[in-house]
C-alpha cells in the first residue's frame, strides 16, 4: 500500500499483523484501496458499511488485507498479514431445524471464587453447534460441559464453531484452560476468535505466552486475529467484531487493560446482542462515536460485571431489553469484602433496575437460557 504514502500511525498486534492509519484521506480512498485489491488478485472475504463507515476484508492464499474507513475521525485504516487469511473462519450456511439460544453460565460464591465475577456464555446455533465466549474461572470448566453435553443431546460430535476469548484476565480464560485439560480430546473446536495486543502492551501475557499450547490441545483448532469491522457468517447468524483493542492501542497507552477487550455483536433479523467483555468507558464512548444509532440490540452482556464501566445513559441508548450480568447481587453488598463496587458503579446498577425497562439476569445462583427470537422471559437451566 505504499501509493498512500506513510501512514500517520502504527501499531503491530499480538500476531505480527500490521494496523496502518491514515489522515487526510477520505471514503473513496476506501474505494480505491478495494480496487486495488482486487487488481492484485486479492479475493474479497466480506463487506458491508454501517453509519458511514466501510469495512472491507480481502484474502489472497494465506495473506490477509482488512481495509476500513471511520466516518467519524474522517480516518483510513489498513491491516495487512502475510499468514492471517488461512485461518478465517469459514461461512456455515444456516442449516437445521434447530432454534438458537443463549446460556449464561453461574457462578456462584466458593472459596475459590470471593468475587463471583467470571464471565461465561454459550449460544446454541440452530444447527446445533456452538459459539462460546469466554468461559469463566476454571471451576466453571464442568458446568460448560454440562452445558454442551444437554445442549448437544449427548457426548458425541460436540461441534464449537468458535471460541471468542475477550482479554487475557483470568476470570475470562480460567475456564478454557482447564477445559483443555479435562475435555479437550471430546470436543471439535473449529476457530478461536482472539485480539491479542502487541506484547509491549499487554499487562497479562495469556494470549501471547499460555494460549497457543492451550489451542493446540484441541485438533485442527485455528486461531484467527480479529480486527475493528470484520463479520463471520454462522448458520443464519452474523458475527461482528464492533471493536478491536488495536483500533485504541494505536492511540498510544491505555490506562486500563479492560479496554483490552475485542467487542462483538451477534445478530440476525429477529434478535441481537451485544458482548462486552470487560470494555471501560473509553471503548465504549468509541462504540458510539463510530456506530451511532446503529449499536442499538436487543440483548446486553453489561460490561466489566457492571462496575466500573460506562453510565446508565450508554445502556439506555442501546435499548435493549435484556441485561446480562456476569455478576451476582453479592457483588454490590456493602457488607462483602468487594464492596467497593457500590461506589464504582453501584448507582447505574441500581438507575437501570430500577427504571423497571430490562429483563436482568445475574449469574451467582442461576444459569439463564434465552431463545433466540423470543420476547418470552429468560428460563433457568440446569446445570448439574
Amino acid at each position: 500500500m505504499s501509493y498512500l504514502g506513510e501512514a500517520t500511525q502504527t501499531y503491530t498486534n499480538g500476531d505480527g499483523s500490521i494496523l496502518r492509519s491514515y489522515t487526510g484521506k477520505n471514503d473513496e480512498t476506501f474505494g480505491s484501496v478495494c480496487a486495488f485489491a482486487q487488481a492484485q488478485g486479492y479475493l474479497l472475504y466480506s463487506e458491508h458499511e454501517q453509519d458511514g463507515s466501510r469495512f472491507a476484508t480481502y484474502c489472497r492464499g494465506d495473506e490477509l488485507l482488512h481495509v476500513y474507513w471511520m466516518a467519524d475521525t474522517a480516518r483510513l485504516c489498513t491491516v495487512m498479514s502475510d499468514t492471517a487469511a488461512g485461518a478465517l473462519p469459514e461461512p456455515v450456511a444456516e442449516g437445521g431445524d434447530g432454534t438458537a439460544t443463549v446460556t449464561q453460565l453461574c457462578l456462584p460464591l466458593t472459596q475459590n471464587n470471593s468475587y463471583a465475577n467470571g464471565m461465561g456464555y454459550v449460544v446454541r446455533l440452530s444447527d446445533g453447534s456452538f459459539l462460546i465466549w469466554d468461559g469463566g474461572y476454571a471451576e466453571q470448566a464442568g458446568q460448560l460441559w454440562n452445558t454442551l453435553v444437554s445442549q448437544n443431546g449427548g457426548e458425541q460430535g460436540i461441534l464449537i464453531r468458535a471460541w471468542v476469548i475477550t482479554h487475557a484476565h483470568g476470570d475470562h480464560y480460567g475456564c478454557i484452560k482447564a477445559f483443555s485439560e479435562q475435555y479437550a480430546g471430546r470436543v471439535t473446536v473449529e476457530r478461536f476468535l482472539i485480539a491479542p495486543v502487541n506484547p509491549a502492551d499487554a499487562a497479562a501475557s495469556f494470549l501471547h505466552t499460555t494460549f497457543p499450547g492451550i489451542a493446540a490441545k484441541f485438533a485442527g483448532a485455528k486461531i484467527c486475529q480479529l480486527h475493528t469491522g470484520m463479520r463471520f457468517a454462522y448458520a443464519g447468524l452474523t458475527l461482528e467484531v464492533l471493536l478491536a483493542p488495536d483500533e485504541l492501542y494505536i492511540n498510544g497507552g491505555i490506562a486500563d487493560f479492560n479496554n483490552s477487550s475485542v467487542i462483538t455483536r451477534l445478530y440476525d433479523g429477529q434478535d441481537s446482542i451485544l458482548f462486552l467483555g470487560d470494555a471501560m468507558q473509553e471503548a465504549t464512548n468509541r462504540l458510539t462515536s463510530v456506530y451511532g444509532d446503529t449499536l442499538k440490540v436487543n440483548q446486553v452482556q453489561v460490561a466489566h460485571h457492571g462496575v466500573g464501566n460506562s453510565s446508565a445513559a450508554f445502556y439506555q441508548s442501546l435499548e435493549p431489553s435484556t441485561l446480562w450480568y456476569p455478576c451476582g447481587e453479592r457483588l454490590y453488598d456493602w457488607t462483602e469484602a468487594f464492596a467497593d463496587n457500590i461506589r464504582r458503579n453501584g448507582a447505574v446498577r441500581q438507575e437501570l433496575h430500577e427504571s423497571g425497562l430490562y429483563e436482568i439476569l445475574l449469574h451467582d445462583t442461576t444459569a439463564w437460557l434465552r431463545v433466540w427470537g423470543s420476547r418470552s422471559p429468560a428460563q433457568a437451566f440446569d446445570v448439574s
